[in-house]
């Protein structure tokens, strides 16, 4: 039996699954597994090291760049155990160089199961298709404790998260899941994520978040689960993430989507530039946008658009054209500041590399920051960057960061447009990767 220490930094405000999924396969074989979430847990440094002097293993979980970045901190505060420390998860593949500890990526959980009875780690994503244990979240803070879902009249509820499958069916070229998965999808069986929605509403959760790269990368599970949940737990909602490209396709299923609970769906949209999209291999087009509102609000469903606003290939025009389409589509209230200062983030392994490379934008790769850094050719647009990410640092409204790119442009400011405040159901904590 091996004493394992997993350790999460940041998920994206909700309880980790990168912790409860493996800790469960960990226990059902045999290991003893203890679990920090330092996104909410104050742990001192004394505390840290004693628990990981104790352990044979110690996994860092990189779900996310945000995370991955954290856990090169939290690694280097364990000195001299390099030996014991596995990077795992999405972002753990630029990790492998860096001397802290070994990295794994692809299917993870029984990888650590490996790991935890000795074998060798492989620097090749590996990929199974054997069913998990429910998630055992009983080693992690309450769900009280997270971000939490927030209804239509501003009503705080507390909120769940499960992943019907790991993996994409598609190689968008900045999404880190592309590098590692290629295209492939593995479903994580319909009655382990029921099972697993079942303790979260148990223990109090009153909405559940699919946190899957996309929810109709396999429609008919999503829709049982959906079913079968609402079936379950009515009164139960939910949220989920869904390309455009999908929205379009599938658009017959999003009024039985709201009928069963289906509050808010996040969605990919990026830019307005039908070239980045195609660099990005989106699989929509910039008209597309207006029609999965159209077909969003018919449902009674709210749409959260995210977006990459600064590439090398972003235009000043493309920039104001994307606040101009904020604005005038009445999404301000849906775009938190953060998603207007957003700079493409090119880990090593990313597909932009090489055709970054061939236009001379590549400068340097940032070892601690796990990216190339890379100038556009229009000096201006780089520091309107710089000036919107920390504007949105201090919470500014999308007013001032209209006006910032107007001054920082040279253009003439656009009429604003009255469009009154409507609360529309999200979460507590923002979109970020």
């Amino acid at each position: 039996m091996a004493r394992v220490l997993l350790i999460s930094t940041y998920e994206q405000g909700h309880q980790p699954l990168s912790i409860a999924a493996p800790a469960a396969a960990l226990t059902a074989a045999g290991h003893k597994v203890s679990a920090f979430d330092l996104a909410v847990e104050s742990v001192s440094s004394d505390r840290l090291h004693a628990a990981s002097v104790a352990a044979d293993l110690i996994g860092i979980s990189t779900p996310m760049h945000t995370a991955a970045r954290l856990g090169i901190r939290i690694a280097r505060q364990l000195t001299g155990m390099s030996d014991k420390v596995v990077f795992y998860g999405h972002a753990a593949s630029s990790l492998h160089d860096l001397g802290l500890g070994r990295a794994i990526s692809g299917d993870t959980d029984l990888q650590l199961v490996g790991l935890a009875g000795g074998e060798d780690a492989s620097h090749v994503p590996l990929f199974d298709r054997e069913l998990r244990p429910v998630p055992n979240r009983s080693i992690l803070p309450p769900l009280e404790q997270y971000a939490r879902y927030r209804d239509v009249s501003g009503g705080s509820h507390v909120a769940g998260y499960v992943e019907a499958t790991r993996g994409c069916a598609h190689r968008c070229t900045h999404c880190p899941l592309t590098p590692i998965y290629a295209g492939r999808l593995r479903l994580n069986g319909a009655d382990t994520v029921l099972a697993d929605i079942d303790q979260q509403v148990l223990a109090g959760a009153e909405h559940i978040t699919f946190g899957d790269p996309d929810f109709l990368n396999a429609p008919g599970l999503a829709m049982d689960l959906l079913r079968e949940t609402s079936g379950q737990h009515p009164g139960t909602t939910f949220d989920t993430t869904i390309k455009v490209e999908h929205l379009i396709e599938h658009q017959e299923l999003l009024p039985e989507m709201a009928e069963l609970g289906v509050t808010f769906i996040t969605s990919a949209f990026e830019s307005i530039d039908d070239r980045l999209l195609e660099i990005l291999d989106k699989g929509h087009t910039a008209d597309d946008l207006d029609l999965v509102l159209q077909h969003t609000e018919r449902a009674g469903i709210a749409l959260r658009p995210t977006w990459l606003p600064f590439t090398p290939w972003t235009t000043p025009a493309h920039f104001r054209d994307l606040l101009r389409f904020v604005e005038t589509r009445k999404l301000v209230d849906v775009t938190p500041p953060v998603q207007l200062g957003l700079r493409l983030l090119v880990p090593s392994d990313s597909p932009l590399v090489d055709p970054m490379r061939e236009m001379g934008s590549l400068t340097t790769y940032d070892r601690d920051g796990l990216t190339w850094n890379w100038r556009h050719e229009d000096a201006r647009m780089d520091d309107l960057q710089g000036e919107i990410a920390g504007l949105a640092e201090r919470q500014a409204t999308f007013a001032q960061i209209k006006d910032a790119a107007c001054r920082r442009l040279e253009v003439e400011p656009w009429p604003d447009v009255a469009a009154p405040h409507v609360h529309r159901p999200g979460l507590t904590e923002d979109w970020f990767c």
